[in-house]
């Protein structure tokens, strides 16, 4: 971890593939991402299926924190981790959607603000290379992260209850709403002039959204 004025000065990442956390990254992407959607398909492995999704959640700290302890941290790193976890998060929330096992909402208020915010991010590349990520989009994320698993367990018949599944929806409703704020956040980052109020902020992340992971 390093702080912020550390980051701000810090030379750019080298282009480097073939490292651990990279190696974690692609795991998440081509293992785990399938692998949980194919037992959230079949109606009696949602055990599994839990257990699958916590491993995919997992190897997201795990990566980064592999980057910072190997000093392995990358370009191809940074820009991997994130696409993992967006493609693994909309991808395994369509099929817990077709599954009925979680509201339509979640997935359509995720797939539209990530579609918009990369159409965004295309048209503004030089704003999205320059900025710190936010941690509240960490934040985001992490809620999101525990709501599927809980969600997915709670229609297990071994250990379903009401009460499990109501956590889930209220633990995914903070975290889409979460999501949404992040979304409005990165768009009036990347779209806003730089002089513009709270842009230089949120440019170099400040407060609860700051994230110090680097990859």
């Amino acid at each position: 971890m390093t702080d912020d004025a550390n980051d701000t000065a810090a030379a750019p990442l080298p282009m480097r593939w073939r490292t651990v956390p990279n190696l974690v990254s692609l795991l998440r992407l081509v293992v785990f991402i399938p692998l949980t959607i194919w037992l959230i398909a079949q109606p009696d492995q949602q055990l599994l299926a839990t257990v699958s999704l916590v491993l995919f959640g997992a190897t997201d700290w795990i990566d980064g924190f592999l980057a910072r302890r190997l000093n392995q941290a990358s370009r191809v790193g940074e820009v991997l981790d994130p696409i993992a976890d967006r493609i693994g998060v909309i991808a395994i929330a369509i099929a817990l959607t077709l599954t009925g096992i979680m509201p339509a909402y979640i997935v359509l208020v995720i797939a539209i603000t990530d579609l918009a915010l990369g159409i965004i991010g295309l048209l503004r590349l030089e704003r999205v290379r320059d900025g710190h990520v936010l941690g509240i989009g960490k934040v985001r994320t992490a809620l999101i992260m525990v709501g599927m698993p809980l969600i997915l367990l709670s229609a297990a018949p071994e250990v379903a209850t009401e009460p499990m599944r109501t956590i889930a929806l209220v633990v995914l409703a903070i975290g889409t709403g979460l999501h949404l704020l992040t979304t409005v956040l990165y768009g009036y980052r990347y779209l806003a002039p730089r002089h513009a109020p709270g842009v230089a902020r949120l440019d170099r992340g400040s407060h609860l959204f700051a994230s110090r992971k680097r990859r």
